[in-house]
């Protein structure tokens, strides 16, 4: 039994990396960065190792080239590839001229996505409500009280060690 197929053809196929069919048009596809690596990418040459991007999200991963590294690096201002881990970029097409002709490629946003989400700094987790207090006030009383973004559990123990430090110093006359 064949089941009858809808959308762009290249989808369907046996593609192992994210393309430009795997984002919806006009739309940007938020994802978070889980780690880079090199893998072997396969084309009409045979293979070459390429820097990809592995995310946390349930999606192939994708062939990082040197404007989307950039894009990523001015993003987060960093050019170190550990420090994007856990950051989320906004994946776009576009049309590019290459190989003699024009084709849609990805690019990334060279600034972070507009979420409502919260990092924790210190356990790098998403934020989310606690009982009462939801997110967004949990992130802003901790930057505001230790000078970073922290969910409710690493709040509480910035705040038993500022407690230690405190009982720690002698005051002298």
């Amino acid at each position: 039994m064949s089941k009858r197929l809808h959308g762009d053809f290249r989808k369907f196929m046996d593609k192992s990396f994210l393309g430009s069919w795997d984002v919806p048009a006009g739309e940007d596809l938020i994802l978070t960065i889980d780690h880079v690596a090199r893998d072997e990418v396969k084309n009409e040459r045979g293979g070459e190792m390429k820097m990809t991007l592995h995310f946390v999200e349930d999606y192939k991963p994708m062939v990082c080239n040197v404007t989307n590294g950039k894009a990523i690096a001015a993003a987060y201002h960093s050019n170190n590839v550990e420090d994007w881990e856990g950051k989320k970029v906004a994946i776009y097409t576009t049309k590019v001229t290459a190989f003699g002709g024009t084709t849609d490629a990805l690019r990334i946003r060279d600034y972070p996505p507009k979420t409502d989400e919260y990092i924790c700094a210190d356990c790098g987790k998403v934020i989310k409500d606690f009982g009462k207090y939801k997110a967004k006030v949990i992130a802003n009383r901790a930057l505001t009280k230790y000078g970073r973004h922290l969910c409710y559990e690493c709040a509480q123990i910035a705040g038993s060690e500022e407690t230690e430090v405190s009982d720690g110093v002698q005051e002298t006359e």
